[in-house]
C-alpha cells in the first residue's frame, strides 16, 4: 500500500485525525480515490465533525461519504487501527500542509539539468512550473529564464514557495494558484510549460489546456516519474503519444528516466 511508502519517507510525520482538518477542497476531492473506504467511513462515523467540514469544503463529495457511511459494515474494528490507516494512506497530502520544508526534504529528485536539454537556452523566456510543489523545478530554471510561474494549488506550499524565492533572492519567480486542467494565463502567453510528476489528473483536459497557453513554437516537457522503458501498455505513455508528444529518456544517477516533450 501506499502508505508503507509514506511511512517510510517520512517516519518523523506522526499523522493524526485532527491533521484532515487541514486539507483543502481539491484534496478532500481526492478521498474517493486516495482514502480506505472502511477506515475513513469509520472515521467520519466517530468524527461527525470532519463530515462536515469535508462537505462544507467539499459539497460534491456529500453523496460518495454518505453511501460510505451507509455500506459501512456492522464490525466496528479498531478505531485506533482505522484513524492509523487512513492518516498514513493520504499522508502526503498531510506533510503539503504540515511540513512543506520536510516535504522538499524528502521528496524524490528525478529533474536535472539534463532534463532540460529541449528547452534551453530560456533567456529572455517565460516559463510555467505548473504542479510546482514545493519550487524544484521553478528554482531549476528561474536563473536561466527572464520570468517563471510556479503554479501550485496547496496554499502552504505556495507560501513556502515565496519564502524560498525571497531567501534565494529570486526576483523574477511568481507564484500562483491554478490547477494544470485550468492556469491563470491568457491564450498564447508562455514560450514553455513544465511539470514534474503532475500531469495525468484530467489528462485530456490538461493537454487542451497546455496547448491554449503556449504561443506558437512554445515547448511543452513532462517527466511523469516513469522509468525508461516504461511499460507498453502504460495508459499516460500511450496517451501522450497520441496527442503528438515524443518520449525522451535522460540520464539520473545512473538511470534512464522518461520524459515528454511537444512543441506547439
Amino acid at each position: 500500500m501506499y502508505a508503507e511508502a509514506l511511512r517510510e519517507r517520512f517516519p518523523e510525520l506522526d499523522p493524526a485525525v485532527d491533521d484532515l482538518f487541514l486539507l483543502e477542497a481539491h484534496q478532500i476531492g481526492q478521498l474517493r480515490d486516495r482514502a480506505p473506504r472502511q477506515e475513513l467511513a469509520i472515521v467520519l462515523d466517530l468524527h461527525p465533525e470532519l463530515l462536515r467540514f469535508f462537505v462544507t469544503r467539499c459539497p460534491a463529495i456529500e453523496p460518495f461519504l454518505l453511501q460510505l457511511l451507509d455500506e459501512r459494515q456492522a464490525s466496528e474494528g479498531d478505531i485506533a487501527l482505522a484513524e492509523d490507516a487512513l492518516v498514513w494512506e493520504i499522508a502526503d497530502l498531510i506533510v503539503y500542509q504540515r511540513a512543506p520544508a520536510l516535504y522538499d526534504e524528502k521528496a524524490p529528485r528525478r529533474w536535472t539539468r539534463a532534463a532540460l536539454a529541449e528547452v534551453e537556452p530560456l533567456a529572455g523566456k517565460m516559463v510555467v512550473d505548473s504542479g510546482a510543489g514545493t519550487g524544484h523545478v521553478t528554482f531549476l530554471v528561474a536563473p536561466l529564464a527572464a520570468t517563471v510561474f510556479a503554479v501550485e494549488p496547496v496554499a502552504a506550499l505556495r507560501a513556502y514557495m515565496r519564502d524560498s524565492a525571497r531567501e534565494q533572492g529570486l526576483d523574477n519567480v511568481f507564484v500562483v494558484d491554478g490547477f494544470l486542467d485550468a492556469l491563470p494565463f491568457p491564450a498564447d502567453s508562455a514560450d514553455a510549460l513544465l511539470t514534474h510528476r503532475a500531469i495525468g489528473w484530467d489528462l485530456a483536459s490538461e493537454l487542451v489546456e497546455i496547448e491554449r497557453v503556449l504561443r506558437p513554437g512554445g515547448i511543452a516537457l513532462h517527466l511523469a516519474g516513469m522509468p525508461h522503458p516504461a511499460e507498453v501498455d502504460a495508459p499516460l505513455h500511450e496517451e501522450l503519444l497520441s496527442w503528438g508528444y515524443e518520449e525522451r529518456p535522460y540520464e539520473d544517477g545512473g538511470t534512464l528516466n522518461r520524459k515528454y516533450f511537444k512543441q506547439i
